[in-house]
């Protein structure tokens, strides 16, 4: 078994073996961005992909999330993250994914394992 393969296998409370890097913040922002981006794929009906979503910097609204995805979008943070979304909030129709999963680590939204 690799030194990241024994990583894997410790409880959570349990520093990493010598050689392995502890999980930094970027990654930890960097997988609930990938997260959010499935939550939004799901919330558009799968009308904008995963893919799309991580390689884009347009808006979401610009990508084709509508005021209704939106709305699915906030129902499912909040049940998957424990975080509230104000819909008023008119930076939520003008912020990428990347401004997207930064707000939600302001509130505190954290990766899920």
């Amino acid at each position: 078994m690799s030194a990241t393969e024994d990583a894997k296998a410790l409880p959570p409370d349990t520093p990493p073996p010598h050689g392995v890097p502890p999980a930094t913040p970027h990654d930890d922002t960097e997988a609930l961005r990938r997260q959010v981006a499935a939550l939004v794929s799901r919330s558009t009906d799968g009308l904008i992909g995963v893919r799309e979503l991580l390689d884009s910097t347009e808006p979401l609204t610009a990508l084709g999330v509508s005021s209704l995805s939106l709305l699915r979008l906030a129902d499912a943070v909040e049940e998957s993250y424990g975080v509230f979304l104000d819909l008023g909030d008119r930076a939520l129709h003008t912020e990428g994914l990347r401004g997207f999963t930064h707000r939600l680590v302001r509130l505190g939204a954290e990766a899920t394992p």
